[in-house]
């Protein structure tokens, strides 16, 4: 039985770095338990992980609940404006618990990206390191490096900076804007038609 060793990093984070050891048959939903785990991430928010090319480019996504409708998928991909050509294509999509680690290995150094709490995006980087002989006396998934504690940053939203003068004015100003439009318009006259050109 083979055991891969993925290390994963974030790119804000240059001190933060985890190894971790996953058997070829444990599935997604095992790594992203042992990555929650050792990340300390927290709640149950939704999750994927994307295979990518060396480039880093998505080819396949990998979430914890597929959410998208196959049906409408099919349709949207078979639908073709003749002005602009065919509609492009979304990347496949399955789901986490049913795709095994070894499934998608298709190189050496395969490249992944894991994406936690969309509203929140938290992105990490992934890469295989080496293939290893499991040991049977271990326990998968296993966390073997953990450098750094990941800080999560929640962007604030900036305040509205308008002192009262200011406000004031806009006030008034749009005040004046809703005064002059309601003069424009024509009396209405019942039974009878209105132009508004």
């Amino acid at each position: 039985m083979h055991a891969y060793r993925f290390r994963m990093l974030h790119e804000d984070q240059e001190d933060f770095l985890r190894d971790f050891d996953i058997l070829a048959s444990q599935s997604f939903a095992d790594f992203h338990q042992i990555i929650k785990q050792s990340v300390e991430l927290s709640g149950n928010e939704l999750a994927s992980f994307f295979v990518c090319d060396r480039n880093w480019r998505k080819k396949k996504e990998i979430t914890l609940i597929n959410m998208h409708d196959d049906a409408i998928s099919q349709h949207e991909e078979e639908y073709e404006d003749e002005r602009r050509g065919p509609k492009p294509g979304r990347i496949p999509i399955a789901e986490m618990d049913k795709v095994r680690i070894k499934d998608i290995i298709d190189d050496p150094h395969q490249r992944l990206l894991y994406e936690y709490d969309f509203l929140n995006p938290k992105t990490f980087y992934i890469e295989l390191m080496r293939i290893l002989d499991a040991d049977k006396s271990s326990e998968y998934p296993v966390c073997v490096k953990s450098t750094g504690k990941f800080i999560s940053v929640v962007a604030p939203i900036p305040p509205l900076e308008a002192d009262g003068e200011d406000e004031i004015a806009l006030l008034s100003e749009f005040d004046d804007i809703l005064d002059n439009e309601d003069e424009d318009l024509p009396e209405p006259t019942f039974g009878q038609d209105i132009d508004f050109n």
